[in-house]
């Protein structure tokens, strides 16, 4: 199979009969007038014609060139296209991804913008659910990287915990228990309850927990929302809520975290996906930087 054309010498020639000098074409491509005569003479013999009719003017196509002239324009276009089409590619990789609201409202959002430093390419999109509601896009291959929070089988897919989490009661700062040193499980009872709404894996989470030591509750007002709940808090009642989710309303001292006595409410947040899709590259790269956070 013969050796394909030079594009460097495809692209010299072409620049020569568009310009209409050796000298313009060199500075075209950003060459020397002899880089750009070498380049021309070595097509001549790789094709063994001459392709420019050299004069005092400058030079032309010769009939053999004018033929070349067109399909080499054509291919260097080509050329350009692709890789025109790769590098935007890689410039805007999508990563669909749907998270839990604690990972979605609370920590995604720092965490995206700190891995974004290091994969600038790379375009989330974000689509915030429960975590049952996470599990079933996952599944039905609308988005490649997961967070769930709570107890829903993960049968058939690949997990991983991220980061270990506790679920405390949170009040607002006029609320009584919010001098508190600790409550006691049984306090919980009777108390004006706000939670999230019946699929939430932080309420099944701190529901199961709760009942292991004979702790019923049922929410006096459920929203859809995490920002939701905490704002519902200055109204009074109480939530249990991520201790990281809290965080920022801590720090400012706008709500106030409660410990339970003799009790703690653990658990993992967890990133899922399909075991084929470590062959995206974008949800690949992600779900190999969610190490570090651990």
């Amino acid at each position: 199979m013969p050796e394909p054309l030079s594009s460097r010498d495809l692209a010299a020639f072409v620049a020569a009969v568009e310009t209409g000098t050796v000298q313009g074409a060199a500075e075209v491509l950003d060459l020397t007038q002899s880089a750009a005569t070498k380049r021309i003479q070595a097509l001549e013999r790789r094709l063994g014609v001459e392709l420019l009719v050299r004069g005092r003017a400058g030079v032309r196509a010769s009939a053999e060139g004018q033929a070349l002239y067109s399909e080499a324009r054509r291919a260097l276009d080509a050329l350009a296209s692709a890789e025109q089409t790769v590098a935007m590619s890689r410039a805007a990789q999508p990563l669909k991804i749907a998270a839990s609201h604690t990972v979605g409202e609370a920590l995604l959002p720092a965490w995206l913008a700190e891995f974004r430093r290091s994969a600038p390419d790379v375009h989330p999109q974000v689509d915030v659910l429960n975590s049952p509601g996470v599990i079933a896009t996952i599944r039905a291959q609308e988005a490649e990287v997961g967070f769930v929070e709570g107890l829903d089988s993960l049968t058939g897919l690949e997990s991983k915990a991220v980061i270990r989490d506790e679920i405390v009661v949170a009040v607002g700062t006029g609320h009584r228990w919010a001098r508190r040193r600790a409550i006691r499980p049984a306090e919980l009872s009777g108390q004006p309850f706000v939670s999230r709404e019946s699929r939430s894996g932080t309420r099944a989470v701190a529901e199961a927990r709760l009942a292991e030591v004979g702790i019923r509750l049922e929410p006096d007002l459920s929203l859809a929302s995490l920002e939701a709940v905490k704002r519902s808090l200055a109204a009074g009642g109480f939530t249990l809520i991520s201790r990281l989710a809290l965080e920022p309303e801590t720090a400012a001292g706008l709500l106030v975290a409660v410990p339970i006595r003799d009790l703690k409410i653990e658990r993992s947040l967890i990133a899922v996906r399909r075991h084929e899709d470590h062959r995206r590259r974008a949800g690949a790269r992600f779900w190999d930087w969610l190490d570090q956070l651990r």
